[in-house]
């Protein structure tokens, strides 16, 4: 927000000094429609000027916004989903499909034949990615994949940014990208065809944080970053140290490739409370969380409770806070930032990224919703990883998490037992 008030501010100065007319075009990009609410809030505030248009968006709606018509025909995922299944590959394991969406993101279509020898980055150590599997995605999978596309009428969202490129060129003088870690190559080809010649682009990236596989190297897309063009921000003026060291035990061994910054408690303010980890059943962990939590809402803290499924896995928190009489908003897909007077929020920890809070609760961190392959290096577990580490840095005060005893997470066993307090409860 500091960078996007003083490119505005210098951009209309100079303007104003060559005797031009604006208006300076600004886009600001962002990981999800929740985080999208959150950065126009600010946004208005950095740049109100009547000189300024500004467009705050996700990536998904910009783009669709740029196809014929406005909108596009998105296929459904469980055509890629039976696909798989068709050709052989595992049914029950996320990390073939995701495979294909990073096959799709990385590489141009003409290109693909590229992905047989590329080396991944971001995915994981196993399953094996060996040329042998590779042309098997690439023949059984992604040719039928193309061909039920064509056959449908419809698109998937790398055809989106593929066809936005190619729309008459937005000219943006300034953008900013926040989450560019989790943008694909393809899409950020898509935003490079919609710059004015003089613009100033920035990505705001942390590749620990990185939640899909959408590793690329910036060479690909034609972007050189010399030395003088990339800054570290070493402070954290976010989390606590204690709140850092967790985080960081669950990603330290992970690859932070060159865009990463692995949590540092010595950049942090202050050192803060231990986090704790709740040992028992979910109602129990969620009314201790919740007896804990209450006093801090009479002084106006703000406390999110994320959960990594949606949908159903939040019915017990609902019914729990509304007998209670506490009031909470849902943050999970929304568009619009809520400015009520709710002070707890409702997220998964996908949608909570970019987000932060003073206190952050995720029980039920089982198994049954953390599921990942067994092998060492597994890239969905390293996914989780990044995940959950991405939700605790959410917190600027405390953190809880919780999980049953007979159906813990891997997550739990991977955590430095010397970061936080177990409690075990009845």
């Amino acid at each position: 927000m500091m960078r996007l008030r003083q490119l505005c501010a210098a951009r209309i100065a100079r303007l104003s000094r060559l005797g031009l007319n604006g208006p300076v075009r600004v886009l600001v990009l962002t990981f999800n429609r929740t985080l999208r609410g959150y950065v126009e809030e600010l946004a208005k505030q950095q740049a109100s000027d009547d000189d300024v248009e500004l467009i705050v968006e996700t990536f998904s709606r910009w783009a669709m916004g740029l196809c014929p018509g406005g909108r596009a025909s998105i296929i459904d995922r469980r055509t890629s989903q039976d696909l798989l299944r068709a050709a052989g590959f595992p049914s029950d394991s996320r990390y073939f499909e995701d495979e294909v969406q990073y096959l799709l993101g990385r590489f141009p279509r003409e290109r693909r034949d590229e992905y047989l020898d590329a080396t991944r980055s971001g995915r994981g150590r196993a399953p094996p990615m060996q040329k042998a599997v590779r042309a098997k995605l690439l023949s059984d999978v992604i040719e039928p994949y193309e061909e039920a596309k064509t056959r449908l009428g419809q698109m998937d969202w790398q055809d989106v940014a593929r066809v936005a490129a190619t729309a008459p060129s937005e000219q943006y003088d300034i953008v900013v990208v926040d989450e560019a870690q989790d943008l694909s190559a393809n899409q950020v080809r898509c935003l490079l065809a919609h710059l004015s010649e003089d613009h100033t682009t920035t990505f705001v990236v942390d590749a620990v944080q990185r939640v899909y596989p959408q590793a690329f190297q910036w060479r690909e897309v034609g972007i050189s970053m010399r030395p003088g063009q990339v800054f570290t921000l070493g402070r954290n003026h976010r989390n606590t140290a204690a709140i850092a060291r967790l985080a960081a035990s669950l990603v330290k061994d992970l690859s932070a490739e060159e865009d990463g910054v692995v949590p540092d408690a010595g950049a942090c303010a202050g050192e803060g409370a231990r986090p704790r980890v709740l040992a028992g059943l979910y109602n129990a962990q969620l009314a201790r969380m919740l007896d804990d939590i209450e006093p801090v809402l009479a002084v106006g803290d703000t406390v999110a409770i994320l959960q990594p499924q949606g949908g159903r896995w939040f019915d017990f928190v609902r019914k729990a806070l509304t007998e209670r009489g506490l009031e909470y908003c849902e943050l999970t897909r929304e568009r619009d930032w809520p400015t009520g007077p709710e002070q707890i929020a409702l997220s998964t920890i996908h949608s909570a990224k970019g987000l932060e809070f003073d206190h952050v609760l995720m029980p039920g961190l089982n198994q049954e919703v953390t599921p990942h392959g067994a092998e060492d290096g597994d890239g969905t577990l390293e996914s989780l990883q990044r995940l959950v580490a991405m939700g605790i840095g959410r917190a600027r005060k405390t953190v809880t998490l919780g999980y049953k005893p007979d159906d813990r997470s891997t997550l739990i066993e991977l955590l430095d037992r010397e970061t936080y307090d177990l409690l075990r409860l009845k």
